[in-house]
């Protein structure tokens, strides 16, 4: 018990520094870019600027609106708090926990479409289109995974894969799990290659579609459930591609690692936005279903040598 009230108070600190963590990302593009950029708080400015804003709902919204956002951000807090499991005793089934992440999905894509408006429609499309090619990368992914490792929790998993890391066919389907899971990182959150997060048109967004006729408390809470979803992936990808804790046992010591990786993954993301260009999205199956082939490829191979 005492252990559960340290993971959740650290947890909260934890949420409170998600801000930062997408500050990181934005600064790491500016200075690529030959520009001083904004501050590393410049996040959390943002989002208290928004509560100035005046309240406006539109007159084609249901109750469904109101209701939608909450269970967004809900959603998000959900997903972020059992990636990082610091104590045992909690067994988080990988599949139930990117179930719970598509119930967000879901739910925003909803709240697009409820909205009536074109470009809500459009950005609602878009989303269930990333969706549909993601998931099954995904679960497929995290099959293999739990198969080869007999583990289907994630700590056990975090486990199994720091003790076997560098094991011959095991470590290439860990390099190859990192790769589609940076992918599916970039794509549910709506980063590039797959979307332009900062993009003014219009007719090339997907995430962005469906907030045009959104205004506060509203904006705020998508907006901030969003850099959530991604913080709490980089926080996945930390835990299962770079789980090397170094013999911590220490729960601050592990947080403060963590931390560390996170910031790492922030700064690697700010690179990869630097120098890559949005793909047009009839091009997301290429790259998407790729992957895909790739990682049944790599199954055959696993079943041939076992």
């Amino acid at each position: 018990m005492h252990n559960i009230r340290i993971y959740g108070i650290i947890s909260l600190v934890g949420l409170f520094l998600v801000p930062f963590f997408d500050g990181i990302v934005r600064k790491t593009k500016a200075l690529l870019n030959g520009r001083k950029g904004p501050s590393l708080f410049q996040t959390y400015y943002d989002l208290i600027k928004l509560f100035q804003k005046e309240s406006f709902v539109s007159q084609f919204t249901s109750s469904f609106s109101k209701i939608a956002p909450i269970v967004i951000l809900l959603i998000s807090a959900i997903f972020f708090f059992l990636v990082p499991i610091t104590f045992e005793g909690v067994p988080i089934n990988i599949f139930v926990l990117i179930f719970i992440f598509s119930i967000g999905s879901f739910f925003l894509a909803l709240y697009g479409l409820d909205n009536a408006t074109y470009f809500g429609w459009l950005g609602a499309s878009r989303e269930v289109f990333v969706v549909l090619l993601v998931e099954p990368l995904l679960l497929l992914s995290l099959a293999v995974l739990g198969y080869s490792t007999g583990a289907w929790n994630i700590g056990s998993l975090h486990d199994i894969i720091a003790n076997k890391y560098f094991v011959s066919a095991f470590f290439i389907q860990i390099i190859l799990f990192g790769v589609i899971l940076r992918y599916i990182m970039l794509a549910e959150n709506k980063r590039y290659p797959f979307d332009n997060p900062t993009t003014h048109l219009e007719l090339t967004m997907i995430h962005e579609a469906m907030l045009l006729e959104t205004s506060w408390p509203t904006l705020w809470i998508i907006e901030f459930a969003g850099k959530i979803n991604l913080i709490g992936f980089m926080g996945l990808f930390a835990f299962l591609v770079l789980p090397f804790d170094f013999g911590m046992t220490n729960i601050f010591l592990l947080w403060a690692l963590r931390f560390v990786k996170v910031s790492i993954i922030s700064i690697a993301i700010g690179f990869w936005e630097t120098y890559v260009t949005k793909l047009r999205i009839f091009r997301y199956p290429t790259i998407l279903l790729s992957l895909l082939t790739l990682q049944i490829l790599f199954v055959i191979f696993y079943k041939i040598i076992h």
